[in-house]
């Protein structure tokens, strides 16, 4: 489904492909992105020895992707966007996969600012807020499919989003999103976007405006 959305945008090159985690429902359609399109880079966090994670390791030395390991602390900038990894803070190698192994992304463009954590939990949450980096984002895409698992009270204040979207497939078999969750976020006066019901969500911006689309409702 990624890629045929892409194509619509009429992108061809993608400077950077991140991999938050080696999860299933994360890395099932990197094979055909690095296939479909011309990608630079892959970023991944904590190795793994799982076949379907270094099938894709594999796939993308093939194609000439140069593979990067981030971890906390590190920091880029492209053009007009800088960023900085908060998490994982541990790259080295285990067995399998973990939601808190996920790779936390904050983007920065002009005035504007997005937080992509991932699938992270409660314990990166409050390790994250405990490291004090900057946290507030206008957008937030809420960790690990607005599972009752992760977004804190403490993470949630550090970030005070005002927009955030929730990934869930519609009647998936986890209830995902949480009621609880989404409750929270609305009280913190948080405009709430779900994939569930939205369809796939755009968010934009030129670094002054910030402007959120979703498929199935046009209007911004």
């Amino acid at each position: 489904m990624v890629a045929p959305y892409l194509w619509a945008r009429g992108l061809k090159h993608i400077d950077v492909v991140t991999l938050t985690h080696a999860h299933q429902d994360h890395l099932g359609g990197i094979p055909a992105i690095l296939e479909d399109f011309h990608v630079n880079e892959l970023w991944v966090g904590r190795d793994v020895e799982s076949p379907a994670y270094q099938n894709i390791l594999a796939l993308a030395s093939a194609r000439g992707v140069r593979i990067v390991h981030v971890n906390a602390g590190r920091r880029f900038a492209r053009s007009q966007v800088s960023g900085s990894i908060l998490w994982p803070e541990d790259t080295s190698e285990e067995q399998a996969a973990k939601n808190d192994d996920s790779v936390v992304i904050r983007l920065t463009d002009g005035l504007r600012s997005l937080l992509l954590p991932g699938d992270i939990e409660r314990p990166s949450e409050r390790q994250i807020v405990a490291d004090d980096p900057p946290l507030t984002a206008d957008f937030l895409k809420v960790a690990h499919h607005g599972s009752r698992t992760s977004t804190t009270d403490a993470f949630l204040s550090a970030v005070r989003p005002a927009f955030a979207a929730i990934s869930a497939g519609r009647n998936n078999s986890f209830g995902h999103p949480s009621p609880e969750i989404v409750e929270k976020l609305k009280s913190a006066g948080v405009r709430v976007y779900r994939t569930d019901r939205d369809g796939a969500i755009t968010v934009t911006t030129d670094g002054q405006a910030l402007t959120v689309t979703t498929f199935l409702h046009a209007a911004p």
